[in-house]
This record gives C-alpha cells, structure tokens and sequence, in this order.
C-alpha cells in the first residue's frame, strides 16, 4: 500500500493533477466567497429596513402611549368637575371641568401634565 501511494505521488501525472485539483479548489472558494458576500449585503440591508420600520413603530407605539394617558387625565378631570358639581347633568362638564381647573391646584398639575403628553406626541411626530 505505501509502494502504491509513493509511485502515486512521485509520478509524472501527480504535478499536473494537484495542480488542477488547487485550482478547482480556488475556484469555488472564490465563488463561494462571492456568494456569502452578497448573502451578508441582502441580510445587511434587510436588518437596515426591519431597524427604520422597529423606530416607526417604537413612535407610534410613544405617541398611542401618550395619547392615552392624556384622555385619561381629561376623563378624569371631566368626571372630578361633574362631581364637584354635585352631580348634576345641568350645564356642560367642560364648563365644570374649567372652574375644577381654576379652583383647585391639583386640575393644574392634571393641565400640565397633559400639555407635557402633547409635546411628547409632537416630538415624536418631528
């Protein structure tokens, strides 16, 4: 067996063939470097998009977020002047809601909190 492999390896025909054999093997290395080459530029940019549509989607998500606690605050600045109004249907609970405002610190910190909300909401949107 090793008589065999020396006279393989010390032939005429050993040069030429591990010359070929080296150059396949260059060959589709090359191709495949080729190939993950532009498989890494595909998943590159596909990151790219799902990145850019994760930050809208963080933005919208702010501003819903937002959004919410600021009618939160307003429902409940609504319901607090219908009940400081004894509960009476007369009149409008926004009218109630603005003599809450006038009347009481805490409707201020409520307006503040809101306008705070808005502004949020509005950067997000810039």
């Amino acid at each position: 067996m090793i008589h065999s492999l020396r006279h393989a390896l010390t032939s005429r025909m050993a040069g030429p063939v591990a010359t070929a054999l080296a150059m396949v093997l260059a060959a589709t290395l090359g191709l495949a470097w080729a190939d993950w080459t532009a498989d890494r530029a595909v998943l590159e940019r596909r990151i790219a998009e799902l990145t850019q549509q994760a930050d809208r989607s963080q933005s919208l998500w702010k501003a819903q977020l937002a959004a919410c606690h600021a009618a939160a605050g307003a429902n409940r600045l609504t319901e607090a002047a219908y009940e400081s109004s004894g509960g009476t249907p007369e009149g409008d609970p926004k009218d109630a809601a603005r003599r809450l405002l006038s009347q009481q610190p805490e409707g201020i910190d409520v307006c503040a909190r809101m306008e705070s909300a808005d502004q949020a909401v509005l950067s997000t949107l810039k």
